[in-house]
């Protein structure tokens, strides 16, 4: 049998729409993580600690808690006070766009060179950025 005339087929398209699905997913996972605003700022559950270790550890606890809700309300400062300052805002755009890509939607190792590069150093440099 033979394939003359024949025009060979890349699977490339299937691969990419796959690994966008695949980060879309990541993120709407990662965005369902996310606890309603409301408990956040529930002005009734508030109260004094009666030491700093206890102090501490409800920090601790309410920062894991709340994650997501605390980054995006950085983000959103961030974003504010950078608006008059494009040069900033595209630098800003470009490291978020690598933290996604290189940390968040990774599946594989990142190889570089041959070379497999640990996620501790990845996330020091990306920290560097």
């Amino acid at each position: 049998m033979t394939t003359y005339g024949t025009i060979p087929t890349s699977s490339t398209p299937s691969e990419n729409l796959e690994y966008l699905s695949r980060g879309k997913d990541r993120i709407k996972d990662s965005l369902g993580a996310r606890h309603p605003w409301n408990v956040m700022f529930n002005i009734h559950s508030i109260n004094c600690p009666r030491t700093v270790s206890e102090a501490i550890s409800r920090f601790r606890t309410n920062v894991a808690y709340f994650r997501l809700n605390c980054v995006m309300i950085v983000l959103i400062i961030l974003f504010l006070f950078l608006l008059w300052h494009p040069i900033s805002l595209v630098v800003l755009v470009t490291t978020m766009a690598l933290w996604l890509y290189l940390y968040f939607l990774r599946d594989k190792p990142l190889a570089i060179f041959n070379r497999t590069i640990d996620d501790s150093v990845l996330l020091a440099v990306l920290g560097f950025c």
